[in-house]
């Protein structure tokens, strides 16, 4: 068999060629510190590293998801706790306003401020987080939970509704309460002591009742179950804010362990990777000596 000298040039430049290509990938996996710069490479790896990237990424989102339910919940616990505050100091002033040594005018005065008192209860009740959501409006946290028209109050939020944001895998939080299981149904029709479901309408006839010199005991009875009801929301605030705590913790493990485990499959053992690089160098520089003297190997450098 004959070889030409142009096919023995091109043989010698293939080999330098593939020999420049591994030393580039070489190159390319110390400079990006991948073990892998292909699936081919480890089709079993690859698809393995795909999958643990992806499980961090969905966990990582778990964590953002549990920072704004956080936020919500932490700003409902503050406002239900003020309320809770209010609700007392209404409570003192109910009772002192049924002292039978009251005058009118003594009933008024104390009227007066629970009328304050309740409309910072009024204004607790649409209270909005940095997003401008209203906490107690249910899922419709675009508009104020409650107002007051010339027909008295009304709950403009949705009813009975909660927004539930995943903070992990298979598990789903409430992030809020809707004002009407918080500060109670509203009572519709005429009003009396101590059957008003509702906190603002129990306090504005505590208060009517006072302005017109006739306290009724049964108003204790309207504010201490709206005083119950507000702990108890509450107490499953803090419930739900510890919840959050433990499942961060949770999440805040799996991906440390999905991140090792990434690290073990993928991440470039430097020492070896070096020493690849230095022989790819070195069998480049071989190559390229090769080819010079390939390319002088003809007949006619020997002919006269």
């Amino acid at each position: 068999m004959r070889i030409s000298t142009s096919w023995s040039q091109q043989l010698a430049v293939d080999a330098m060629l593939n020999q420049q290509v591994k030393l580039s990938e070489a190159q390319l996996k110390l400079s990006s510190g991948q073990k892998y710069l292909k699936p081919s490479e480890n089709p079993t790896a690859v698809t393995g590293l795909i999958n643990l990237q992806q499980n961090i990424k969905e966990n990582e989102q778990y964590q953002v998801n549990i920072g704004v339910a956080r936020q919500r919940l932490g700003l409902q616990e503050s406002s239900l706790g003020n309320a809770t505050d209010t609700l007392q100091r209404i409570r003192e002033l109910a009772v002192q306003g049924l002292n039978d040594t009251n005058t009118q005018e003594n009933r008024t005065q104390i009227a007066a401020e629970i009328d304050q008192l309740n409309q910072h209860l009024l204004g607790l009740a649409n209270t909005q987080n940095a997003n401008g959501e209203y906490l107690f409006s249910g899922t419709k946290s675009n508009v104020p939970a409650y107002s007051k028209g010339a027909a008295g109050y009304s709950f403009d939020g949705e009813p009975d509704t909660r927004r539930n944001i995943a903070i992990g895998p298979e598990r789903t939080l409430t992030d809020g309460d809707p004002g009407n299981t918080v500060f109670g149904e509203l009572t519709p029709g005429v009003l009396t002591a101590g059957s008003i479901g509702n906190v603002f309408q129990a306090v504005e006839q505590l208060s009517l009742d006072l302005k017109n010199n006739q306290p009724s005991s049964n108003s204790l009875t309207d504010l201490d179950e709206a005083l119950k009801r507000i702990e108890t929301t509450r107490a499953s605030t803090g419930a739900r804010l510890h919840a959050l705590d433990n499942q961060e913790s949770l999440n805040d493990d799996y991906i440390l362990d999905n991140k090792a485990t990434a690290s073990a499959i993928g991440d470039l053992d430097y020492a070896d990777a070096i020493s690849k690089f230095n022989l790819q160098q070195t069998s480049l520089q071989a190559a390229q000596q090769a080819f010079i003297k390939v390319q002088n190997l003809s007949l006619f450098n020997f002919i006269n």
